[in-house]
């Protein structure tokens, strides 16, 4: 896969710097989408006959763009958590990354990239739901343009992986904790980061400590197996709750975490944080669903066994 994000957004494609700091932000009329999400709706042809010409075409790409950047996950065994590196010491300090602990994956696909604010402004748009991180931003900062990844909340990140399933009727949700950490560990190496190397070399494959800002996903080159951004910018809502001892109890076969609680887990580290931080162990939980931080991305995954150009037998 290049290295370079394909960024097409014919809702937005007379959107410039200047029309973005005058708050001219290109908008299509409201619609009832937002039961697809929240009610189910009935179908998918009564969904997208709710569109306009215009807005169907802006979703269908939308949809099409979002499938071509899923990358194939094959399914496996591996060991999840902080097992230690070659001098058999902890990577980290932290105890709910403990103990390292067999999980096996059913194949999956996940994006490459997070999602950016241009594809999530056209979900919030078509359903008449507040822009996130509309209010924000000032006019120094460009973190906010359509290319850049979207700060949203963990509801808003679930509806959207949801509202994109019942479009396409495909399996897209949040990725869980397991399905994360095993693409970021090259389907579970022993490694430190998800970069192209399994190391951290600022300015080369992650953020230089002097630029304290989001950039765009896919800057940098991907981990091995074509997903950029795992380690670093934007730190990732995942599936799951989260408690601290679920590691010492986590069945084997697709691990979905505790079935109730009141904190989410994230993962990845953040542009704002040591870059230690960033490591694939590390996990992070936040009580605050409804809060949508500049730092806090998310991406979907497929969960279907076989790659989207494979049809089901």
């Amino acid at each position: 896969m290049d290295n370079k994000r394909i960024h097409s957004f014919p809702h937005l494609a007379n959107i410039n710097r200047r029309n973005i700091l005058a708050n001219q932000y290109t908008t299509v009329p409201c619609l009832a989408v937002l039961c697809v999400v929240m009610t189910g709706c009935e179908d998918l042809g009564q969904q997208i006959d709710a569109l306009t010409g215009e807005q169907d075409k802006q979703v269908q790409a939308l949809i099409e763009r979002t499938k071509a950047q899923m990358v194939f996950v094959e399914g496996g065994s591996f060991m999840m958590g902080d097992g230690g590196g070659p001098n058999n010491l902890p990577w980290t300090i932290a105890r709910d990354n403990k103990p390292a602990h067999k999980v096996t994956l059913t194949s999956y696909s996940m994006g490459a990239y997070e999602v950016s604010y241009g594809d999530f402004d056209l979900y919030t748009a078509v359903n008449d739901l507040p822009r996130t991180m509309w209010t924000k931003w000032d006019k120094d900062e460009i973190w906010r343009a359509p290319e850049f990844s979207a700060g949203v909340n963990w509801y808003d990140a679930k509806n959207y992986c949801l509202w994109l399933a019942k479009l396409t009727q495909l399996p897209i949700d949040l990725p869980t904790e397991a399905q994360w950490e095993f693409a970021a560990r090259n389907r579970g190496e022993n490694i430190l980061f998800a970069t192209n190397t399994g190391m951290l070399e600022l300015g080369v494959n992650y953020s230089l400590a002097e630029e304290p800002e989001p950039h765009i996903s896919g800057t940098y080159p991907p981990n091995p197996l074509g997903f950029y951004d795992l380690s670093g910018n934007m730190i990732e809502w995942v599936n799951d709750w989260w408690a601290e001892d679920y590691y010492q109890h986590s069945p084997e076969q697709d691990p979905k975490g505790p079935k109730e609680g009141t904190k989410k887990v994230m993962r990845g580290g953040m542009f704002l944080e040591s870059p230690r931080g960033s490591n694939v162990y590390t996990r992070q939980e936040s009580e605050k669903l409804k809060k949508a931080y500049r730092a806090t991305g998310f991406r979907c995954v497929l969960n279907q066994s076989m790659p989207l150009n494979e049809q089901p037998k």
